[in-house]
């Protein structure tokens, strides 16, 4: 599955995990840390493990992280979770995007170049973004094609609130 396609708590763990992975390579992060961090729902972080983009294990244990952990001890609170090697592809994928749509959050609609410049993208993740229906496009009096976000994109812009989602 595509990286993009993820839903946005998925989009955000598979960021906040690549972030602090180096911190946390050994241990992991508490499952519960990360879904009050992220927004991330058990489900969703079932999801990721399915994909194989997380793996876990319970805190204490000697085993290796496995993807099934993750799916099976989703409650319990020693429950552990480790960004794997596809995740952290996935993670690297996201970035750019992610870039995209918080600039535009940020400053709102802007031309193609600026996006291009400003979020230190190509052209690659601006076409994925808009065939995904994150972007909407206009020409302004100049004649430059703005980006700006839609419904979708907004959502996935949003930085997750503690107690809201």
């Amino acid at each position: 599955m595509e990286a993009l396609r993820l839903t946005p708590g998925q989009w955000r763990a598979l960021r906040y995990l690549a972030t602090y992975s180096a911190s946390a390579a050994r241990v992991g992060f508490r499952a519960t840390q990360l879904r009050e961090r992220t927004g991330v729902t058990d489900d969703e972080l079932g999801g990721l493990a399915d994909l194989g983009h997380v793996a876990g294990r319970l805190h204490g244990s000697t085993e290796s992280p496995l993807p099934s952990i993750v799916i099976t001890a989703r409650t319990n609170s020693k429950l552990r979770i480790h960004l794997t090697k596809s995740g952290k592809k996935a993670a690297r994928e996201i970035a750019p995007a992610w870039r995209v749509v918080e600039l535009l959050r940020d400053y709102g609609p802007l031309s193609v170049e600026d996006v291009r410049h400003d979020a230190g993208v190509d052209n690659d993740p601006l076409i994925r973004l808009d065939k995904l229906g994150f972007l909407h496009q206009e020409l302004n009096e100049n004649e430059e094609v703005m980006l700006s976000l839609t419904q979708k994109g907004r959502q996935y812009a949003e930085p997750y609130v503690h107690g809201c989602a």
